[in-house]
């Protein structure tokens, strides 16, 4: 079980993957929402079809054809850092590389907003 999750904070103070979100149709944001509930309450035990590790301690929560990246952050929380709409069966470089710089980010300056 996790303590909290947190959406990533740009230089701005902005959160892309809540902007992102927000996007959705209402049954997308349920969805994720819900699997997020679900990392919450499985942390480091969440698997497919729900999750999956992508690498370089990168996973991803798999709501239909989205795909919300994070990463496990300090002992018991995890950082929504990127989200995509799938559309091919490889995860794009620039979108990896993206969660990569992020990760970085997040580790170096700890810029996060709290999921309430």
């Amino acid at each position: 079980m996790l303590e909290n999750i947190y959406y990533f904070l740009d230089e701005r103070g902005e959160s892309p993957v809540k902007e992102f979100i927000k996007a959705f149709s209402q049954d997308e944001r349920a969805k994720a929402f819900a699997y997020m509930a679900e990392l919450k309450d499985q942390g480091h035990n969440l698997r497919r079809p729900l999750a999956d590790y992508v690498g370089q301690g990168i996973y991803e929560l798999r709501p239909k054809a989205n795909r919300i990246f994070y990463f496990f952050f300090l002992k018991n929380s995890a950082v929504l850092i990127h989200v995509i709409r799938k559309k091919t069966d490889k995860i794009p470089t620039r979108d990896l590389e993206l969660c990569f710089k992020r990760k970085s980010e997040v580790e170096a300056y700890a810029k996060v907003e709290k999921i309430t």
